[in-house]
């Protein structure tokens, strides 16, 4: 039985360590040659503060309310994060009575979750600024055992000192009555226009910021280039056309991948499948404009992305290579890039040069399209756009 284990010593990792087990958990979104950076470059870029982890928008607000609440109370006994942890327990139950089961956090493994919604919305709730401080957890139940206010020094750095204040925006809504053992992850209109604003106000000029500001609901869609955005500037449009392209160009790199292994585990109705997939992707790189490696290139520079050069000469080989996509399946070139990547990335648990280390394929590992978190991105808007009117999902029907 394999195990993921990592050193707890902040939020930022224990988040990175979430997005791995994520990952890890669904089949079609490993990372399995090396373009995680340019993923979350343009992730980040299009719909800050989400991430794949995340389930339902209340949970934005459900965690500062619980939050803010011991603040108030100022426990005198224990740490102050444990006191939030066993209500964050709690409401599992809660939340599955509310008939709305749907995305609960913790819903299959009950009072054994150990992944709690503030662990997971942490980050994006600092992105959207409804939590203030730009301390982890663990510092915020400092504060509140001391009494002491969070601040930062000259460097950056969070630093105690006199005083008691409050992590969470003074403009936060207060829960609704009977909470935290009434608790549900349908918003109130209230609450809707809250997390609105709070997109526009810190997002702006973003995709998630635009559709934030929908007044209806749409239908959802699979990735978010197959929606309708009129209401997109030209810079927002660029943006989403270059992501577009990225995603769809090393979608063949992928599928590849996963019929090199079919070959060599001999697996003849895999084989068929991806290079029937293969075929569908060629022709539509045929009827597709080329992409233009140096625009890409200089606008992930300017959104931050941590890609390496070896990732850079990856993505240009096969961009070259596919500009004769219909030989992908006969041409051994292609193969040869993406072995040849793979084990740049993975060393010795590369599937297609270590036979060992294919037993631990399943028939599929990561041959979706990127997609930039746009399941979770759009579940959490519909959300928003529906708040008070009905579910997202019969609003959408």
């Amino acid at each position: 039985m394999s195990t993921l284990t990592w050193l707890d010593f902040s939020d930022v990792e224990r988040k990175r360590a979430l997005q791995v087990v994520e990952l890890l958990g669904r089949k079609d979104t490993r990372d399995e040659l090396g373009l995680g950076a340019v993923r979350d470059a343009f992730a980040n870029a299009l719909f800050p503060g989400m991430s794949t982890v995340q389930r339902r928008a209340a949970y934005f607000l459900i965690v500062p309310w619980t939050f803010r609440m011991i603040e108030r109370r100022r426990p005198r006994s224990g740490a102050a994060i444990e006191h939030v942890r066993w209500h964050e327990l709690r409401m599992i139950d809660a939340l599955l009575s509310n008939g709305d089961r749907d995305g609960v956090i913790g819903g299959r493994v009950g009072q054994g979750l150990r992944q709690l919604p503030s662990m997971i919305y942490w980050s994006g709730l600092g992105r959207w600024g409804i939590r203030h401080s730009d301390g982890t957890r663990e510092q915020w139940s400092r504060a509140v055992e001391r009494g002491l206010v969070v601040t930062h020094d000259d460097d950056g750095q969070v630093v105690l000192g006199d005083g008691q204040t409050s992590w969470w925006d003074a403009g936060l809504p207060e829960p609704p009555g009977g909470f935290p053992q009434e608790v549900s992850l349908t918003l109130r209109p209230e609450d809707g226009a809250y997390l609105r604003a709070r997109i526009i106000d810190r997002c702006p000029g973003t995709v998630l910021a635009a559709l934030a500001q929908r007044a209806r609901p749409w239908q959802p869609t699979a990735l978010p280039w197959e929606l309708e955005m009129p209401e997109l500037t030209s810079t927002q449009s660029d943006l989403l056309q270059h992501a577009q392209r990225f995603s769809e160009r090393m979608n063949g790199a992928a599928l590849l991948y996963n019929h090199a292994l079919a070959v060599a585990f001999d697996d003849d109705l895999l084989m068929d499948e991806y290079a029937r997939r293969l075929r569908e992707w060629a022709d539509r790189e045929r009827a597709l404009p080329p992409i233009e490696l140096e625009e890409t290139w200089a606008m992930l520079e300017r959104l931050g992305s941590r890609h390496t050069p070896r990732t850079s000469r990856f993505v240009e080989r096969w961009n070259d290579l596919a500009r004769d996509a219909g030989s992908v399946i006969s041409d051994r070139r292609f193969v040869d890039c993406v072995r040849e990547r793979e084990l740049e990335v993975k060393r010795k648990q590369a599937r297609l040069s270590f036979p060992a280390a294919r037993e631990t394929w399943r028939g599929a590992a990561g041959v979706d399209q990127l997609e930039y978190r746009w399941s979770s991105t759009q579940r959490q808007l519909l959300d928003i756009v529906t708040a008070g009117q009905g579910s997202a999902d019969a609003r959408a029907r």
